[in-house]
């Protein structure tokens, strides 16, 4: 029965990417650019060859006096370990070569589908609080039209809008970015859509017709967490575990808190990342805030990829501003019952950071949330407040004694979610799964959930990813007083929002002689 159940699962994930096959870039600059990376490679990944090249270096600093031959010496011994230690760096970030070495250096074209293809890597994602609008964005290889056909029939797409096009330049990356809002929706009522362009070569005009229910006013939803999940195989369970939700519609949104794709600068795994995703992103919206794998040239393709409230400039009726940052860094956005908070806690460095103009903004719409309407505020991004298995989750760095990323993120944020309430605060980054009692400052408020008067915070950034998960936690009798649960396992949560609660569940995506999904760890926050 579980080698059965193991060949199913396996068969299952291995459906997962689709897409087309781009043509690769056969021009003569490519080809000499590709030829010229692998004589790199094959020369300095032999070590025999390595040493040889050392050897001949300090042969000829005997030429120099004897001081300047040993600074001589010290240097080719620095040297010849330069280009080994950019191989492993390549290594380290999945970049095939000579592929992204010569798109990196704009030396090769890398296309993000076939030209003959129908649209891909579709995905919804919300434009704010108006459940009578949805947006989609997709891709195409050469600009084109941007329609969007759907309606309640699958047989008959009734309603059209048009979109516009974007894209974006960086280590080559060629494609079109679609994007169009569908509008006049009826909240509760199942539709159905495509995109495309009527005009394009046959074979090539439309997307499959995917379909998507717009929340229904006071109904409870469904949220899947993840965080840290990337393109490769390490997140095939997870991913086939949200596709199983979506499909049987027990999952109404999907909750990405940064480290989306693991592209590192690499463009095509954005493509295969999308493309492993549709079938759940084009079903139900997909909302996101950035990592620091996003940040290669200043997170162009996260900025220019997604579509979240504010990139269409849309205000809510009742006049309070969701567009946040205008190009999907940071924005809030209400649901049933629940005002989401989605931040940016990245700079270009790899480090922390929240600017001014961010925790102005911050300020701002967390004092204009309705209560009455959204009496929950969930905050969601990417590095971690609080934490325990990591380096990344100390206040100070025990080699330097520096302030640490996590000291400087509770120095920004915990202030402002305690001050207006904030019930709960999604993290990532550390991968692993850790949640907290209530607290505040360091002290646990209470030991359960029960109107507590300080946010709980959720370190959910083990969905799998090529980096791994973390190994181990300290003892339990070394955990902070504030440390509620922890884990170690690949996973996804599901939050679960009523009028009157939040529900939190922990599931493992690991196949097992049981079954994936299964549930680690739960609370559920109450008034």
């Amino acid at each position: 029965k579980f080698l059965l159940g193991s060949l199913l699962a396996a068969l299952a994930v291995a459906d997962l990417v689709a897409g087309s096959t781009p043509v690769p870039d056969t021009s003569e600059k490519c080809l000499a650019c590709e030829d010229s990376m692998n004589q790199f490679i094959d020369t300095w990944s032999n070590e025999t060859t390595v040493a040889d090249i050392l050897t001949e270096m300090q042969e000829n600093c005997k030429a120099y006096p004897y001081l300047q031959q040993q600074v001589c010496d010290k240097l080719a011994e620095v040297f010849v370990q330069i280009p080994p230690g950019l191989i492993k760096g390549m290594d380290s970030l999945a970049w095939p070569y000579p592929e992204a070495m010569c798109a990196t250096l704009l030396q090769c074209k890398v296309n993000c589908c076939a030209a003959d293809a129908p649209p891909e890597q579709v995905h919804l994602s919300l434009t704010g609080s108006d459940r009578t609008r949805m947006a989609v964005t997709w891709v195409t290889l050469n600009p084109s039209a941007s329609f969007v056909l759907y309606g309640t029939s699958a047989e008959d797409l009734d309603m059209k809008v048009q979109g516009g096009i974007d894209t974006y330049v960086a280590a080559g990356w060629v494609g079109t970015i679609h994007r169009a809002v569908m509008v006049d929706l009826e909240p509760g009522t199942m539709y159905f859509y495509k995109v495309g362009d009527p005009t394009a070569p046959e074979g090539a005009q439309w997307s499959e017709t995917f379909p998507f229910t717009p929340a229904l006013a006071g109904a409870t939803l469904t949220y899947a967490v993840v965080a840290d999940m990337g393109y490769g195989d390490a997140s095939d369970y997870t991913i086939q575990a949200l596709k199983d939700l979506v499909n049987a519609r027990e999952v109404h949104a999907v909750i990405h808190s940064g480290d989306i794709s693991y592209a590192d600068g690499y463009e095509p795994h954005w493509d295969n990342f999308f493309n492993k995703i549709e079938f759940i992103a084009a079903r139900v919206p997909y909302m996101v805030t950035p990592g620091n794998h996003e940040f290669w040239y200043n997170f162009s393709a996260y900025k220019h990829r997604f579509t979240m409230p504010g990139v269409y400039g849309h205000s809510e009726n009742d006049g309070r501003t969701t567009e946040g940052s205008g190009d999907n860094m940071y924005y809030s956005w209400d649901s049933e019952f629940v005002h989401f908070l989605a931040l940016d806690s990245e700079s270009l460095v790899d480090t922390a950071y929240f600017s001014t103009a961010e925790q102005a903004w911050i300020r701002k719409d967390l004092r204009n949330v309705d209560r009455s309407t959204s009496p929950w505020v969930v905050a969601h991004f990417h590095r971690p407040a609080y934490c325990s298995s990591d380096h990344a989750c100390l206040d100070t760095a025990p080699d330097s004694g520096s302030k640490t990323n996590a000291y400087y993120v509770k120095r920004v944020v915990e202030d402002v979610f305690y001050d207006n309430k904030v019930d709960l605060v999604l993290q990532g980054h550390v991968h692993a799964y850790q949640r907290t009692f209530p607290v505040y400052q360091e002290q646990a408020t209470s030991t359960n959930y029960t109107a507590p008067t300080a946010p709980v915070y959720v370190l959910q950034g083990g969905s799998g990813n090529r980096e791994g998960n973390k190994g181990s936690y300290p003892a339990p009798e070394d955990m902070p007083a504030w440390s509620a649960a922890a884990r170690t396992e690949v996973g996804y949560g599901l939050l679960t929002v009523s009028e009157t609660s939040l529900d939190w569940k922990f599931f493992s995506s690991a196949l097992d002689e049981a079954t994936p999904g299964q549930l680690l760890d739960e609370m559920t926050i109450t008034r």
